[in-house]
């Protein structure tokens, strides 16, 4: 299964060319794209929020780099749905209390550059990146033991995360919640520049 894995990312990155290459406006809207990623999960770092007007300009951004990449509609379709793949993929862990709304905004807003598939992909790699996270950021607020209860209970009910979380923060716990949208815009930011890098 690993032996999987790793070949269909090095398939990826050999055969899948960023999806802002090609032309100079491409180049341009991709540094456009990058940045915004990298407000948001700066903004998260930093707040614990992600601003509604970053996301609304990430998402009529998005909307319209679709809509110049492919023929209209289309194009404007490929990125209604890559809003709603990312929407759709996101909100059960808004649900559960695992995610912020704004989380689930920004990767559905960033969902419109990346289409479907881009999204699906980029959720997956998101997925990732935010256990990476997750983990690391048990290990230095929580310690060993701490972390290890933790990814127990994960193990044994999702949502008692969330319910663990809010009985820290009523206790006075200073952690500090963890900030998703940075794994979101790394996997949204690896889609685009690697897509097909798992799938």
């Amino acid at each position: 299964m690993v032996h999987g894995v790793v070949h269909g990312m090095v398939h990826g990155m050999m055969h899948g060319a960023p999806i802002f290459a090609g032309s100079a406006w491409k180049i341009l809207a991709g540094a456009v794209y990058f940045a915004l990623l990298a407000l948001g999960g700066l903004a998260d770092a930093r707040t614990r929020r992600v601003p509604n007007r970053l996301v609304a300009i990430l998402a009529l951004a998005g909307l319209a780099f679709s809509a110049l990449a492919a023929p209209v509609p289309r194009g404007l379709w490929i990125g209604a749905a890559g809003m709603l793949v990312g929407l759709a993929i996101w909100l059960p862990s808004w649900l559960l209390h695992l995610l912020g709304a704004g989380d689930v905004k920004f990767f559905a807003a960033a969902g419109a550059w990346l289409g479907p598939r881009g999204a699906f992909e980029g959720a997956v790699l998101a997925a990732f990146a935010g256990g990476a996270l997750a983990l690391l950021w048990m290990l230095r607020y929580r310690g060993l033991r701490g972390a290890g209860v933790t990814l127990w209970l994960a193990s044994v009910q999702p949502s008692t995360l969330a319910r663990a979380d809010t009985a820290h923060r009523r206790a006075g716990d200073p952690t500090p919640a963890l900030p998703y949208t940075v794994a979101l815009a790394a996997g949204a930011a690896l889609a685009a520049w690697y897509p097909s890098l798992l799938f």
